[in-house]
C-alpha cells in the first residue's frame, strides 16, 4: 500500500499538513532547514508522490497549465517549453502544449478548448498585435502571460527580449564590418517581433547615415523556406546586398543555404546574421552569427509570473525584458566563434 501522510508525519514528528506542504513545494511554509531536509530525504526514500486529484479539488484547480506556440518545429519554442516544464513540474503542475502554425483561427480554437478543460493558466507565445484572443483572456480573467511576442495593448504580463536593441546590434555589427548594402529578411507586420526587429534594423541604418532602400526589405516570415525565397529575390537584384540580417535563425538558415547553393562564399560574398541563437546556428558551416535569446529562461520566468497570478488572484501587467547578446561566428567574420557581450541581465 502507498505510504500515507500520517505515517510520514509520525516518522518525522510533525503534522501531516507539513509533509503535504513540503511535498507540494508550498512557498509559504516556514520550517527549519533541518526539518525540511529530514522531510525531503524521507520523501525521496519512500518515493512519495502528492495526490494531484485531491490537491486540485482542495484548491479548486486542475493543476494544468497550457503553452500555446506558433511552430512546434522551431527549436526556440522547444527550449521555451522546456523552461515552462522545468518551472511548473516542481510546483506540481502539468503542462499542455498546443501548436497554432501561426493561424489566428487555430489559436482561438485552442484557447477555447483549453479554457473548457479549465486549465489554470495560459502561456501564449503565438500572439499577434491587436489580438482579440488576448483581450478575451483578459476579459475572462484567465491567468496568462505573453512570451516572446506581445499584443500592443500593454496590459498583459510579458516576458521577452529587447527586439529593437537586438536588431540594432546585429545591423551595427554588419555596418562595422564595412557593409553598406544590408538587406533584411523581415517578419510579418502583424507580429511584434517582426515590427520591432525591422524598426531596430532601420534605426541602425539611420544612425549610421545610410539611406534605407525599401527593395532590401523582403518579408520572409519565420521559416526556412521563406528565408530561402526572400534571399533568392535579394540576390537576383543587379545591385544585390553584401549582407543580410534575418528576423530569426530559421529564415537565416534559408539564406545561408541559398548562398551556398549559388556558390557564394560566406562571409566573403555574403554575410548573414540571424536572431535567437538556436542550437542549429552553431552547427552550420560556417557557423551563424546571431542574437542570443534566452528561451529557456523565458519559460521559467513566464511560469513564475503565471503561478504568482494563480496563487495570489492578482493579475498585474508585469513585464520582464532581457537584454540582447550578439554571438559572432563565421557567417560574418572568418574564423570567429566568440560572444561579444557578457550574459545580459533582465530589466523589469
Amino acid at each position: 500500500m502507498p505510504v500515507t501522510l500520517k505515517q510520514l508525519a509520525d516518522r518525522v514528528g510533525v503534522h501531516p499538513s507539513t509533509i503535504s506542504r513540503v511535498a507540494n513545494n508550498d512557498p509559504g511554509l516556514r520550517i527549519s532547514p533541518a526539518t525540511r531536509s529530514r522531510i525531503e530525504a524521507l520523501l525521496r526514500e519512500t518515493e512519495y508522490r502528492p495526490n494531484g486529484i485531491a490537491r486540485g479539488l482542495k484548491l479548486q484547480q486542475t493543476l494544468a497549465l497550457a503553452v500555446v506556440i506558433p511552430d512546434v518545429t522551431n527549436p526556440l519554442f522547444a527550449a521555451l517549453f522546456r523552461g515552462v516544464e522545468d518551472g511548473a513540474s516542481p510546483r506540481g503542475y502539468n503542462v499542455v502544449l498546443c501548436n497554432t502554425d501561426g493561424s489566428p483561427d487555430r489559436q482561438r480554437s485552442h484557447l477555447a478548448s483549453l479554457t473548457a478543460r479549465r486549465v489554470d493558466g495560459v502561456i501564449l507565445a503565438s500572439t499577434f498585435l491587436r489580438d482579440p484572443s488576448v483581450r478575451w483572456l483578459r476579459q475572462q480573467r484567465i491567468p496568462h502571460v505573453l512570451v516572446n511576442r506581445f499584443s500592443d495593448d500593454g496590459l498583459d504580463p510579458f516576458v521577452g527580449s529587447d527586439d529593437v536593441m537586438g536588431a540594432k546590434v546585429a545591423t551595427q555589427h554588419l555596418y562595422a564590418l564595412g557593409h553598406r548594402r544590408i538587406a533584411h529578411l523581415a517578419g510579418q507586420p502583424t507580429v511584434s517581433t517582426g515590427v520591432l526587429r525591422r524598426r531596430g534594423y532601420l534605426a541602425a541604418l539611420a544612425e549610421a547615415g545610410v539611406k534605407a532602400d525599401p527593395k532590401l526589405v523582403v518579408e520572409s516570415g519565420y521559416v526556412e523556406d521563406g528565408g530561402a525565397r526572400g534571399t533568392e529575390r535579394l540576390l537576383s537584384m543587379r545591385d544585390r546586398p553584401t549582407a543580410i540580417f534575418a528576423v530569426n535563425d530559421m529564415a537565416a538558415v534559408g539564406a545561408h543555404s541559398v548562398a551556398r547553393r549559388l556558390g557564394l562564399r560566406i562571409p566573403d560574398d555574403l554575410a548573414v546574421v540571424g536572431y535567437n541563437n538556436i542550437p542549429l546556428a552553431g552547427r552550420l558551416i560556417p557557423g551563424l552569427t546571431t542574437v542570443h535569446v534566452p528561451a529557456h529562461e523565458f519559460g521559467i520566468m513566464a511560469t513564475r509570473l503565471l503561478l504568482e497570478q494563480i496563487e495570489s488572484g492578482q493579475r498585474p501587467a508585469r513585464q520582464v525584458v532581457f537584454q540582447p547578446q550578439l554571438v559572432v561566428r563565421g557567417s560574418t567574420v572568418v574564423g570567429a566563434d566568440v560572444e561579444l557581450a557578457p550574459a545580459a541581465l533582465m530589466q523589469e
